[in-house]
């Protein structure tokens, strides 16, 4: 494995504007599929040396990008968004010095999740760098909070336990014209308050919409608490599984 860090994407803030790539030893040699996975942490904290299993990703043969973003307190609605947007951008201009991209995978775990389906769900975000929601070959969104975040929420002086749908809630950029990029939506039935019923709302709602079924997958992670399982290899056989079956 060859783990590349620190690499710079953004031009706002160079502390938190970093990422980390994770290499398989023949990433150079053949195509590789990629996966850009943010972390989680309330969009509060947490760090891009947290997150699955890097190494077990990278043992079986898939490159990884994992990044830091701008975080509150100091961060506002919708600097992490753009931050991770700005990633994705990053990474189909360079990755190419490093090995021959085949798929790329964007995904999160938690607020990791929130910002992943924003980027699926809210063209702008991706599409103020030309980039196509479905240039990317699927989005894994592990216990994504489906309504407004609820760090956005305090930023605005509402009380975090509201349930509120507006244009920082995923939920909210599903329609009629809404075009359904491959998904793989994961949650816990011990999650956070809410959470597994807003995504199995979130899951409705796409259906109501139209969402092909081979379109949006689900896996319920039966007998854990939010996210208990990131590192676990169970978990991360179910993600490789899932980019595998992609073509």
């Amino acid at each position: 494995m060859k783990l590349i860090k620190d690499l710079m994407y953004g031009t706002q803030d160079t502390e938190n504007q970093v990422l980390d790539i994770y290499l398989p030893d023949e990433a150079s040699e053949k195509p590789t599929d990629l996966l850009i996975y943010f972390h989680g942490g309330g969009l509060i904290n947490g760090d891009k040396n947290n997150g699955v299993n890097f190494e077990y990703f990278v043992n079986k043969g898939i490159a990884i990008i994992s990044a830091n973003y701008r975080m509150y307190p100091t961060a506002k609605f919708p600097d992490f968004l753009e931050d991770a947007a700005a990633v994705v951008y990053w990474a189909k201009e360079n990755m190419g010095t490093y090995m021959k991209v085949r798929k790329t995978f964007v995904g999160g775990s938690s607020a990791g999740a929130y910002m992943a389906v924003m980027l699926a769900f809210d063209t702008h975000y991706l599409g103020a760098h030309g980039i196509n929601v479905n240039d990317i070959n699927g989005y894994i969104i592990n216990s994504s909070q489906m309504t407004t975040h609820f760090s956005v929420l305090n930023e605005r002086g509402i009380s975090a336990k509201r349930i509120i749908v507006d244009e920082a809630a995923p939920v909210y950029h599903l329609s009629e014209d809404t075009v359904f990029p491959n998904s793989l939506v994961i949650v816990s039935d011990n999650d956070m308050a809410c959470r597994l019923e807003q995504n199995m709302m979130f899951l409705k709602t796409a259906s109501v919409f139209g969402c092909p079924e081979e379109k949006m997958k689900f896996k319920l992670m039966e007998g854990f608490t939010h996210c208990k399982y990131d590192k676990l290899e169970d978990f991360a056989d179910i993600l490789l599984e899932y980019m595998n079956s992609i073509q």
